[in-house]
Order: C-alpha cells, then sequence, then structure tokens
C-alpha cells in the first residue's frame, strides 16, 4: 500500500505542472491520459488528442523512469496536436487553424510546424499531388455531406459546381513557406489539413524521445499507427494483428455486440522488430447514397474517393511519417502505379486487400514480416 502510494504521488509530481492563470494547462499529464505501470511495463492510454485513441507500452524495471518517460511522451503527443490542429486554436499556439482563420495574414510559426508543413510540401511532390496538405477545402464539402447523412439521415452528393469551386483553393504552390524565417501565407480562401501526416509524424517524435530517454522495449499505437521497439519482454519480437477491415466495418455497423471466431477479426500476423505499421482504407468512415458508398479519404486529381480498394497496410523500417503519408498514397493510386512508387523509393512493402470477397495482393518481400501461426501469446 505503502508504494502504490508513493507511485501516485511521483505520478502526480512528475505529470503536474503549476497551474497558469488561464484553465488551459497544455502539458499537464495527470488529467488527460490513464498511467499504469505493473510487472515491469507502463502503459498510458489517452483518447483526447489527434481524434483517436493513443497507447504507449514501454518495458521498463524503473517505475519512477517509465512513469516520467511516459509523462514526456504525452507532452511530444500534446505539442503536435496543438500544433497541427485544423478544428480548435490554443492559448500560445500558432497553429493550422489560426492560419486556416486569416490565411493572406504573414503568420510566424513554430519551427516543429515549419518542418512538418515543409515535408508535406516534398510528399505532394513525391506522390504527383495525391498528398495534398491544401485539401481541405474540398474535405470540408464532404465533411460536411457526410455528417449531415450520418447525423441526421439526410443523404446527398456534393454537386460538381461546390467542388470545383472549392478546388480553385486547392493549389499547393498558393502557399508561401519560409523555412529559414518560419513564416506562411496563403492564398484568400485556402485551408490546410494535416491529417495523413501529423501523427505519424507525432509517433515518430514519441520513439525518438523514447529511445533518446534509452528505453528498451516499447510499443506505440495511435489510432492504428503502430511503432515498435526493442523486443517482448519475453525475449521474441512484438507481433501486429491487423484487422480485417470486412469484420471491422460489419462490428462497426452492429447496433449491439456480435461473437465473431477470432481467427477471422485479423487478416495478417506481423512478426519484427523495430519496424512501423500504418493502414489506410474506406471501411470505416463514410455514408451512402443510392446503395453507393462515399468514404472519407478524397483523390485531389478528381476530388472525389476512390472507387475501387478495400485497405491496404504499409510496413517500414523507416520513420513512422512516411508510412503515414506512403499509406494514404498508395490507396488512391492504381495498384500498377503504387507498386511503381514503392520500388522508387525502397524499404517498403505493402499488402492490398482488394474487395468483399477478401482478395489480397502483397509485395514481394512482404512475406518476410508474416507470422504464420495461429496466436497463443498476448501480441
Amino acid at each position: 500500500m505503502q508504494y502504490l502510494l508513493s507511485l501516485f504521488i511521483l505520478i502526480y509530481s512528475i505529470c503536474t505542472p503549476i497551474q497558469a492563470e488561464t484553465d488551459f494547462s497544455p502539458y499537464d499529464c495527470e488529467n488527460n491520459a490513464t498511467i499504469n505501470y505493473e510487472d515491469g511495463k507502463g502503459t498510458l492510454h489517452t483518447l483526447k488528442y489527434f481524434g483517436t485513441s493513443i497507447t504507449i507500452e514501454i518495458y521498463e524495471s524503473n517505475p519512477e523512469k517509465a512513469i516520467t518517460s511516459l509523462c514526456h511522451a504525452l507532452n511530444i503527443v500534446q505539442e503536435y496536436h496543438y500544433l497541427a490542429s485544423n478544428f480548435s486554436t490554443y492559448p500560445g499556439f500558432i497553429n493550422i487553424q489560426t492560419i486556416n482563420n486569416n490565411p493572406t495574414k504573414i503568420h510566424h510559426i513554430d519551427p516543429k510546424l515549419t518542418e512538418l508543413l515543409a515535408s508535406g510540401l516534398e510528399w505532394h511532390d513525391i506522390t504527383q499531388g495525391r498528398f495534398n496538405i491544401a485539401l481541405a477545402p474540398v474535405l470540408e464539402v464532404w465533411r460536411h455531406y457526410r455528417k449531415q447523412c450520418q447525423n441526421k439521415g439526410v443523404c446527398h452528393l456534393p454537386t460538381d459546381a461546390e467542388l470545383t469551386h472549392a478546388a480553385q483553393y486547392i493549389n499547393i504552390k498558393n502557399m508561401r513557406l519560409d523555412i529559414y524565417n518560419n513564416t506562411i501565407k496563403m492564398q484568400k480562401g485556402m485551408k490546410l489539413d494535416l491529417g495523413g501526416i501529423a501523427k505519424g509524424w507525432m509517433v515518430e517524435k514519441v520513439y525518438d524521445s523514447l529511445k533518446n530517454e534509452k528505453t528498451n522495449a516499447f510499443i506505440i499505437n495511435a489510432g492504428g499507427n503502430i511503432r515498435h521497439f526493442g523486443k517482448h519482454h519475453d525475449g521474441r519480437e512484438f507481433i501486429t494483428a491487423i484487422e480485417n477491415p470486412l469484420i471491422k466495418k460489419y462490428q462497426s455497423n452492429q447496433k449491439k455486440q456480435v461473437s465473431i471466431d477470432p481467427q477471422y477479426i485479423y487478416h495478417e500476423y506481423i512478426q519484427a522488430e523495430d519496424i512501423t505499421i500504418v493502414s489506410s482504407g474506406n471501411y470505416l468512415n463514410y455514408y451512402e447514397v443510392d446503395g453507393k458508398e462515399y468514404h472519407h479519404i478524397i483523390d485531389p486529381t478528381t476530388l472525389y474517393p476512390k472507387t475501387d480498394g478495400i485497405s491496404v497496410s504499409v510496413i517500414t523500417k523507416q520513420q513512422a511519417i512516411f508510412a503515414d503519408v506512403i499509406s494514404t498514397s498508395l490507396f488512391l493510386l492504381p495498384i500498377q502505379e503504387a507498386q511503381a512508387l514503392i520500388q522508387k523509393l525502397g524499404n517498403i512493402e505493402a499488402v492490398w486487400f482488394l474487395d468483399e470477397q477478401g482478395n489480397k495482393i502483397a509485395t514481394p518481400d512482404f512475406e518476410q514480416y508474416r507470422w504464420q501461426e495461429k496466436p497463443k501469446v498476448d501480441l
């Protein structure tokens, strides 16, 4: 009991900064995440950032070090959430929403945000325009119709006129980013959305922090963006199960919980060390018009969701941001172009879940990551 009390005091002292005069306490750990330590493993879980569930597990024999490292990791999650958000502004932060609110103004931004935006511009070129951080005006049109259908049952498609009007503001060349003076200015009507890059960027910064603090092994799971380092506490490589998108879609559509044979819940089991796994797909955030589904991943070249394919999962030993961006781009590209891009970039393996019959294709060396056994251990 005395140990648990001491542990609680430690968590409180590490994760609770001195309160500012405002109610906004940006780097508070205690009130924004659940942090636990038991049997050599520290776990952090939060639902408050990036619009998703984020879990970090670290294997560390010293409870004080584990809790400190997890709190530092949460602080990184928090900072990049505040900087990258295009839904809210935050006191003391010039973020994406600040820029979107007044695009023609010269904004002086944090160098961290400059670096993130510069990477977004670079990936626009690499992916032949399939990845576009300036796509927000078109995304907002689709989001309006999707929410109207999901919340009110009024289900329609955007008109071509609406999409064409929004598209005049998505030319990324009209964004002026000064990487030396950390300033940005855009054309009137432009808006940014970092939804396809900010989460992966944040995961990589958390990864760097935990490695710098000499954490022996850890797993970061940010809404399906998986990042491993080291090995499981029993000495084996970590095993990651990739969800079957059809089962996930079926479960999300059920009003009550349905029992499903575990062997069908996942379509791949991946065993490896120090890798990133990211999936993109059309199976969760969508709505239906006249019997046809329209999902949230919009192709900048057509202004519409891609009509074929279910999901793609990417594995790489490179940075998480790399996998985050490339998974969206591979999903949007025709298969042959996607495979050509993988060959050009190198060090990437992918598996495509093609249709509702469960047909799949994978890159030639994807097999090296497959775990052939049925799971009998804690993944």
